[in-house]
This record gives C-alpha cells, sequence and structure tokens, in this order.
C-alpha cells in the first residue's frame, strides 16, 4: 500500500478525468468529473450557496471542510469569487493542492490545513463561510463560534447537512447562541449525479483496485439548508 493514499489517489483521479475528458466533455466547474468530492449528488443543489449575497471577483469565501477541494472548484468556476479551503488533514491538503494546480485554479482556490474549532485565519477577513457536508462531531458550537469570528460584518453563513429533524432545533440554536442572525432553513431535493460522473466513479474503483480505497459516497434525495448572517 502506498506511504501517501492521498496523492496516489490525486494521481489516480487526474488521469481517469483526463482519459474520461477524450470522448466526454467535463461538467462546467468539475475538471475531475466530481471524482475530487464527496458527494454523492449533483452539485447542482449547491447553486443557492452562491445566490446568498453578491458574487463578484472581490468576494472572499471559506469553506470548511473542502476536502480534496471539489465543492470549492465548482462554486469558484460558477460564481467567480475567490475561496479558501480548510481540512484538518494535512495529506488531504496536499492532495487538493495537487489537483488545483493541475486544474490551473491557483488563481481563484487555495488551501490550507487548520482545526475548524480554532482556525488558523485574522477575525473578519471573508464575505462568506460554507460547512457543507460535514459530520456531525465537526459541526460544534466552537466551529460555528469561529464561523462568526471569520466573517465580515453583513457577511453570509451558509451549512448543508443531513441533520435527523430531532437535531435540527439544536442546530439553529448553536447558530443563535454565537451571534448569527437572519437564520433561514429549508429541505432541498437533490438530483443523482450525472452519467458522465458516475462513469468516472466507475473507472476509478477499477484504476486504483487492489492499490486504493475508494468509497462510493451515499445519494441523499434529500439535504439541509441552513442560512445565516452576522450583523452588520
Amino acid at each position: 500500500m502506498d506511504t501517501v493514499p492521498e496523492l496516489s489517489l490525486a494521481a489516480a483521479i487526474v488521469d481517469v478525468a483526463r482519459d474520461l475528458a477524450r470522448t466526454v466533455p467535463a461538467p462546467r466547474g468539475a475538471p475531475y468529473f466530481c471524482l475530487d468530492c464527496d458527494a454523492g449528488y449533483d452539485l447542482s443543489v449547491l447553486g443557492s450557496f452562491s445566490e446568498r449575497g453578491i458574487f463578484r471577483k472581490y468576494e472572499f469565501a471559506l469553506d470548511l471542510g473542502s476536502g480534496l477541494g471539489g465543492r470549492a472548484r465548482w462554486l469558484a468556476a460558477r460564481s467567480g469569487c475567490r475561496i479558501l479551503g480548510i481540512d484538518p488533514r494535512p495529506a488531504v491538503v496536499a492532495a487538493a493542492v495537487q489537483l488545483n494546480r493541475r486544474a490551473r485554479m491557483d488563481d481563484q482556490v487555495t488551501f490550507q490545513s487548520g482545526r475548524f474549532d480554532c482556525l488558523p485565519l485574522r477575525s473578519r477577513v471573508f464575505t462568506h463561510v460554507w460547512m457543507i457536508d460535514l459530520p456531525d462531531a465537526a459541526r460544534s458550537s466552537a466551529a460555528y463560534a469561529e464561523g462568526f469570528r471569520v466573517l465580515r460584518p453583513g457577511g453570509s453563513f451558509a451549512l448543508q447537512c443531513t441533520a435527523a429533524p430531532a437535531a435540527r432545533a439544536a442546530v439553529l440554536a448553536s447558530l443563535a447562541a454565537v451571534g448569527f442572525v437572519n437564520l433561514e432553513m429549508r429541505e432541498v431535493e437533490c438530483s443523482e449525479p450525472t452519467p458522465p460522473c458516475r462513469l468516472a466513479r466507475h473507472r476509478l474503483r477499477a484504476a486504483v483496485v487492489g492499490r486504493l480505497r475508494v468509497c462510493d459516497p451515499v445519494f441523499a434525495p434529500v439535504v439541509l439548508q441552513i442560512f445565516a448572517s452576522r450583523p452588520a
């Protein structure tokens, strides 16, 4: 087994995407056919994130839990904003940087490692903070407080998860307790990944069989989206 599986996976993703792109065009904003994200749904559901606030080149968004960077690249390509992705796993961040460089998006998207409950960032830097599909344990009150701290006054916060109905009131209460206002919650239906993305996933499994572990994301037909803002 490779001692740096994340980098080997990134290299395999590049190879599979490059080969597939010879016959099938990659989706807009997804040069790696969504192999660089753990989403089990079509990323179009994230369009609502970039509908909140005015998006231009000077907008600066923070993606907490960026993983291999697929969601950040998709949102950056669609919205035009700059994005910093934070992930607590240095090896995953290194792989995200490698994929970003091959996608030629270094001018718009960057990555660094850090803990969500103690972000290595200055206060009031970002116009948007996003938490997309984070595990329940990572969505702590301390992480919400850090997201609030690094937002500029009037900045937008958005969270997407699959929280059970019984837990939703607690999430809203935690966000309100750290100072967020204008809270809005809604359920959004998701579509399955497009056929080219499913084909890419199949080819990636075949390419790394016996060498690397590739988990297929679970399709979630409905996700919960919560929007809020920091007072101006």
